[in-house]
């Protein structure tokens, strides 16, 4: 995680909902509306934030973020998102090649 990610969040649960202009536009310094969505969509990997759509003007709709419980345990320091790793899992035998294809 960056220190972007904690501004993000910190904003959030200051101010709730907020669409990426409006963090950026918040955060002292310049951030690109871009490089906000580019991080809370880490942070929706991580389930730190939620996304939400809203319809603004007939079929025109604008992302808006969110603060999860998670995200705020994880600003409180309660929660270490690095150590929600996925477990791996054997391979189905569709994916799996053939012995064959090794040259076995």
């Amino acid at each position: 995680m960056v220190q972007l990610d904690d501004r993000i969040l910190e904003h959030l649960a200051e101010e709730g909902d907020a669409d990426a202009w409006e963090i950026g536009f918040d955060l002292t310094g310049t951030v690109s509306p871009s490089r906000v969505t580019e991080r809370c969509k880490v942070l929706l990997d991580a389930e730190l934030v939620d996304r939400h759509e809203r319809e603004v003007v007939d079929g025109r709709f604008e992302t808006y973020w969110s603060i999860t419980t998670w995200g705020e345990q994880f600003l409180a320091g309660d929660v270490d998102p690095s150590l929600d790793v996925p477990v791996p899992s054997p391979r189905p035998s569709y994916a799996t090649r053939p012995s064959w294809w090794a040259g076995f």
